[in-house]
C-alpha cells in the first residue's frame, strides 16, 4: 500500500532524507532527496548519487513490488531494497558495511549531531532551525 510506504519512510513529517510527502498530499508529483551528511569523502558522495539514481531509475523503469508482510524483519527489506529495487552489488556491499559500522558505533559518527541524523530521522535540533 502506497500510504503504508510515505508512512514507514516518513512517519512524522518531511524532515527525513528521502521525503515522500509531496505524493502523499498530492501537492506535486515528486520525492525529495535530502542533503547527504556533510562530507568530502568521494566514496561517501558518489555511493550516495549512485543510489539515488538507481532507486529513481529502476523504480520506474520496474513492475511494482508486492508489499512486505507486517513480520518483516529490517533486515529482509533493506535486502528487499537491493536487489529488487537498487540491483547494484557494489552499493549493497557498501551499505552493508555502513550499517556494521553505525551499529557498531551506536550510530553516531563523524560530524553527525546525533543517531537520528545518521539514519536520515527527524532531528529535533534540525527541525527547530528550520522553523525559525
Amino acid at each position: 500500500d502506497f500510504n503504508a510506504l510515505i508512512q514507514l519512510m516518513n512517519n512524522s513529517g518531511r524532515y527525513y532524507k528521502l521525503n515522500l510527502q509531496n505524493l502523499s498530499s498530492g501537492r506535486q508529483p515528486t520525492i525529495e532527496f535530502r542533503q547527504h551528511s556533510a562530507t568530502t569523502n568521494y566514496e561517501k558522495v558518489s555511493t550516495w548519487v549512485r543510489f539515488c539514481v538507481a532507486f529513481c531509475v529502476n523504480s520506474a523503469k520496474l513492475a511494482p513490488p508486492t508489499p512486505f508482510a507486517s513480520s518483516r524483519s529490517l533486515d529482509y527489506k533493506f535486502n528487499a531494497l537491493f536487489q529488487y529495487v537498487i540491483k547494484d552489488r557494489a552499493l549493497r556491499d557498501y551499505y552493508t558495511l555502513r550499517r556494521e559500522e553505525l551499529s557498531h558505533h551506536g550510530g553516531v559518527i563523524e560530524n553527525s549531531c546525533c543517531t537520528s541524523c545518521v539514519s536520515g530521522g527527524q532531528c529535533t535540533a534540525h527541525t527547530k532551525r528550520r522553523r525559525n
